[in-house]
């Protein structure tokens, strides 16, 4: 089930943006993270160095995963009864 991201700058507060991560895992990994950001837009998503790391688009600081969770699936509308 695919999660929701998005991560945050601890400096700045700049938000990259919510992206869907396809995992099974309960927290995305920073390479799920970075592959899912490669569809985003360049002046909002994270910059990554060679280690791995996040940086800020804006500023150049950390990043954090401030918000994740899975995305629920629509569900179909269940028939109203009538009440009698």
């Amino acid at each position: 089930m695919p999660l929701r991201a998005e991560l945050y700058c601890f400096f700045c507060g700049h938000g990259c943006g919510d992206v869907l991560v396809p995992t099974r895992g309960r927290k995305p990994t920073p390479e799920q993270l970075r592959v899912a950001y490669a569809a985003v837009a360049e002046s909002i998503a994270p910059a990554w160095d060679e280690a791995g790391q996040p940086a800020c688009p804006r500023c150049g600081g950390q990043l954090f995963l401030e918000r994740y969770g899975q995305e629920a699936a629509p569900r179909r509308p269940e028939r109203l009864r009538r009440a009698s």
